[in-house]
């Protein structure tokens, strides 16, 4: 029972808490589903969520590829930039 427990933990090792934020449709005025860094509070736009993590509020631990590529959300009345990211793994923070 303690080695599942360990090899758990090295699992999450490079895994960061975050936040889903839902900031509205794409189509209307909104960016979609975003993900809030617990570390920065930084906003990072995944290219792809599954639909299972679509829930606004929901706590998750993610490991990301950030290569600095990023695009504006015309988000009425502002338009905002987003670090866009790829997500390697998500899932739910349980902890």
């Amino acid at each position: 029972m303690l080695s599942v427990f360990v090899v758990a933990c090295k699992k999450d090792k490079n895994m960061v808490n975050a936040t889903v934020v839902d900031t509205g449709d794409i189509a209307k005025d909104g960016c979609g589903f975003l993900l809030q860094l617990e570390s920065d509070g930084s906003l990072l736009r995944p290219k792809y969520i599954p639909s299972s993590y679509q829930y606004h509020g929901l706590k998750v631990k993610v490991k990301l590829n950030r290569d600095g590529e990023g695009e504006i959300c015309n988000t009425y009345p502002t338009k905002k930039f987003y670090e866009v990211v790829e997500l390697i793994d998500i899932k739910k923070d349980l902890d």
